[in-house]
């Protein structure tokens, strides 16, 4: 088989989880789109609003579950056999999905694919995490947070176009396609590597350290390859105990490496992806503009096409900036730009409406979308993975998931039933914690940019508190080039060299 290296297979990477993040994106636009057609709804035996948000939020029940699975099984198998797994489930469920007849057949078979959905988003993330580079990570990154918004997108058009089908052909051909793009990461992942921790932490230095030599496209004894070995053995070696982590340890903060803390410092973004309220709109956008705008399906449809497509273009600017700004500051400021965006919403929806009124919250759906994706969207599918400690990363990942999309379920399944009670004033609640997202990050959140992961580590063994964020050595943000990287694994390799022959003449003097 062809043997991958340097920048051919670090490009590999990405496409193989872009292609699965953008499966991520076109599953969260897919319903908004094929609920507008009236064949859609006659098979679902039209459905009242607390139906229509179950069979829509049902899929991330899926989700959830598919976390848990992770949780369990993730770190036995690998990040690699992991997407492998979890792609397999997600062709099942989407197969039965484009044969359903009934409403209880789509909710099961949306469930079936939400497990295989929720099971890569905790190995997908991992897998970037502990392969790319520490110097432009955060970068590298956002195109996968970029493709999860063209998956919308693309969601969201190709529904459109196929609205005035007279036949089933409407849903069908729409949701069949989540088989494409899983077939495409498949016929991808023979082709990547296990990540070089994993392989290191299950005993596998030999292989850790061909992998790491595939990455920098060097040879096996290149100082820089013996020196990120050197610190992620190192690291593995201070967390202590080979065997698998129990559920005590990943929610204990009795450790080294304070388990607990870095737990809810992951789930923190995860959770404030959807407590923003972004899929109140993602998923009910052509919902909302038509039953509470008064625009007609067809309009519908295009404005909410147009909105994710720019969604989709405002999701790449975050490329030149994360790693310079940091995800701190990504954050917060795209916090308060939502929390803005959401309080206008919520005053044009909540009065009578307008030609105006409608324009204006027309306009700042759109703007909200914008400053959501500049900053909580790539931060949110990245930090996690960055936080944990390699010995519980995948379980840890996998509750901040678990939260992700239990979150998830909440705000879709509540929404159609929140704007049916209070109308326009429900976007006051988004508005609200939005706002709180700014000093929570404030205080408690740590900087990852420019950072190794075994850095990362080394800030919660010297410093630990609470308020890592009142720590300017953790809110710090690191600019690192390439050759700064490669300059730190050389001098980490001659440290090691030097111990190593101080050990020997130990042993030669006794």
């Amino acid at each position: 088989m062809i043997e991958l290296r340097g920048r051919s297979l670090i490009v590999l990477i990405l496409l193989t989880s872009g292609f699965d993040f953008l499966l991520l994106g076109y599953d969260q636009g897919l319903f908004g789109g094929i609920l507008a057609g009236e064949g859609f709804n006659e098979m679902l035996g039209n459905p009242n609003p607390t139906l229509t948000g179950f069979v829509t939020a049902v899929y991330d029940i899926g989700c959830a579950l598919g976390a848990v699975s992770a949780f369990i099984w993730g770190e036995r198998i690998g990040r690699k056999r992991s997407i492998i797994v979890a792609n397999f489930i997600v062709i099942i469920g989407a197969a039965i999905q484009t044969a359903s007849f009934g409403y209880g057949q789509m909710v099961a078979s949306r469930v079936i694919a939400g497990v295989g959905v929720g099971f890569s988003t905790v190995a997908v993330p991992i897998l970037q995490a502990e392969t790319l580079p520490s110097h432009n990570r955060g970068a590298m990154l956002v195109v996968q947070s970029a493709l999860i918004i063209i998956g919308v997108a693309f969601a969201s058009w190709l529904c459109f176009a196929t609205l005035f089908a007279d036949s089933s052909f409407q849903w069908r051909f729409p949701i069949a396609c989540q088989m494409l793009f899983s077939g495409i990461v498949l016929c991808c992942c023979p082709f990547i590597c296990e990540t070089p921790r994993w392989l290191a932490r299950h005993g596998q230095k030999e292989q850790a350290q061909h992998v790491i030599s595939r990455l920098l496209d060097k040879e096996e004894d290149d100082p820089q390859v013996l020196g990120q070995l050197g610190e992620i053995l190192e690291a593995i070696a201070l967390e202590g105990e080979d065997a698998e982590p129990t559920w005590g340890e990943v929610f204990s903060n009795a450790t080294k490496t304070r388990n607990l803390q870095r737990v809810v410092l992951g789930m923190g973004p995860y959770m404030m992806n959807q407590w923003s309220g972004v899929n109140a709109l993602c998923y009910y956008l052509a919902y909302i503009l038509e039953l509470y705008l008064g625009f007609s399906s067809q309009m519908s449809l295009i404005l909410a096409s147009v909105a994710f497509t720019q969604y989709a273009v405002f999701s790449w600017p975050p490329y030149f900036y994360i790693d310079k700004i940091g995800r701190r500051w990504s954050v917060m400021i795209s916090s308060a730009g939502c929390a803005v965006c959401m309080a206008i919403i919520a005053g044009c929806l909540g009065t009578t409406q307008t030609y105006t009124t409608g324009a204006v919250a027309t306009a700042f759906m759109f703007l909200f979308l914008d400053f959501f994706t500049s900053g909580i969207l790539p931060v949110s599918w990245s930090y996690s993975a960055e936080i944990q400690p390699l010995r519980v990363r995948n379980k840890a990942t996998a509750v901040g998931v678990f939260s992700h999309w239990a979150s998830n379920f909440v705000v879709v399944m509540v929404t159609p039933i929140g704007l049916n009670s209070i109308g326009g004033h429900y976007f006051w609640i988004w508005a609200i914690i939005c706002a709180t997202f700014v000093p929570l990050t404030w205080f408690f959140g740590v900087e990852t940019a420019g950072r190794s992961l075994e850095q990362i580590d080394q800030m919660f063994y010297e410093e630990p508190r609470i308020l890592m964020g009142l720590n300017p050595n953790a809110t710090r943000v690191i600019r690192m080039t390439q050759e700064d990287e490669e300059n730190r694994f050389k001098a980490f390799a001659k440290l090691d060299e030097k111990a190593e022959r101080s050990e020997e003449v130990e042993t030669a003097s006794k």
